[in-house]
């Protein structure tokens, strides 16, 4: 399609060159002869004016044609992507619960009076399914491990997750808004919940920070913060302290009514 385009307008351009064209070429062909030969008749210089006249209007009738047929030509319609936008180790991400988390996004943005153009969109949509991927890959190593959550506490979490709207009605209106079931959402908060105790096993009970390390920390990101601060106090004070002296020692007459 983009090619027949390109074809098509390089002809239009070239219709309308030669239409730009044709009228001082002729016209100068003309006088040359006007000049060189002053015997010709006028009968004969009309038939030539109508000459020049007709092959104008045809190549103009061409260029409008061509100019006809870009328009009309019928523009590729593009629908979106439908099925999995990914497989990891060959179980599916679909395309519904990309779009979900991607609406979701898409509406805190706008609750914060943010939009999203083109270049910011593609980078949320690359960070999303990022962001699917690795939960994917988090979650299927927690059933490698056996990690499960009974039903009661996805209920229990279920529950203070929907205690969040003001009443049924509007949690509902939210599932709707969202394409989502109660099911679909519970499922997914199982899901979450095992991730999380994956995560707490293998790396929260695992990784510890030495003292040396806070000591670094310390060193390279707090310690100029703190010392400026307790400065500034110090200072704060040590002006405090000055003007009562000065307070004491001087003569001061407030006239404030």
């Amino acid at each position: 399609m983009r090619s027949l385009s390109g074809i098509m307008f390089r002809l239009m351009v070239l219709g309308f060159c030669t239409v730009l064209f044709a009228s001082p070429v002729s016209a100068g062909q003309a006088t040359k002869a006007a000049k060189d030969d002053k015997a010709v008749t006028t009968d004969k210089a009309v038939k030539a004016e109508k000459t020049v006249k007709a092959e104008k209007a045809v190549k103009a009738e061409k260029a409008l044609k061509t100019e006809k047929a870009i328009k009309t030509e019928p523009v590729e319609k593009k629908e979106a992507p439908k099925g999995n936008v990914a497989v990891v180790n060959g179980v599916a991400i679909s395309q519904e619960d990309f779009d979900r988390e991607l609406f979701g996004i898409q509406e805190q943005s706008a609750n914060r009076g943010e939009k999203l153009d083109d270049v910011r969109l593609a980078e949320v949509k690359k960070k999303v399914l990022e962001k699917l991927i690795d939960g994917e890959l988090l979650y299927q190593e927690s059933q490698k491990m056996g990690l499960n959550v009974d039903d009661s506490t996805v209920d229990e979490q279920y529950a203070k997750f929907k205690d969040q709207f003001p009443n049924a009605e509007e949690f509902n209106k939210e599932l709707v808004k969202a394409k989502i079931t109660e099911a679909s959402l519970k499922s997914q908060i199982k899901q979450v919940m095992i991730i999380q105790l994956y995560i707490d096993k293998e790396f929260v009970q695992k990784i510890t920070v030495s003292e040396d390390e806070l000591k670094a920390f310390f060193e390279a990101y707090l310690k100029d913060r703190i010392e400026k601060n307790l400065k500034q106090e110090k200072i704060q004070n040590e002006v405090s302290k000055f003007l009562e002296k000065l307070r004491e020692q001087a003569k001061v007459e407030r006239n404030l009514p």
